[in-house]
């Protein structure tokens, strides 16, 4: 679809576009959910310094534009998603580690394979 035709199809929906705003912003939820790896911070950097310049740009030059307005959700989306992962997010471990491990069992689940897994609270490892 060219983007005149989308730009068309936008300004056709003028004055019924404030529903679309959870739309946009729900697409960039699932486009971080979408991604094949964590982003890192200077991917997030980029995104904020984006999202920031053009929320600048819609307030100061691009006042009534649509499609400018719709990236700007997704990107505060996407913005939103890592930042609430991140909040949320537990220790792993960053190496494989072989040996005992002590602590005190808090859950017990089925991982995806189907495998017991256990969630472990006051974890100590021997080294």
């Amino acid at each position: 679809m060219a983007p005149s035709r989308l730009s068309a199809i936008v300004e056709e929906q003028r004055g019924h576009l404030f529903p679309w705003v959870a739309v946009f912003y729900a697409s960039g939820i699932g486009l971080y959910f979408s991604l094949p790896v964590e982003p890192g911070g200077l991917a997030w950097g980029l995104t904020g310094t984006l999202a920031a310049a053009l929320a600048g740009a819609l307030l100061t030059r691009w006042r009534g534009r649509t499609l400018p307005v719709a990236a700007l959700f997704v990107l505060l989306g996407l913005l939103v998603a890592g930042a609430r992962t991140s909040m949320v997010a537990e220790p792993v471990l960053g190496f494989r580690y072989y040996g005992p491990i002590e602590g005190r069992v808090i859950g017990i689940d089925r991982s995806a394979s189907d495998k017991v897994r256990l969630t472990l609270d006051r974890v100590v490892l021997a080294d």
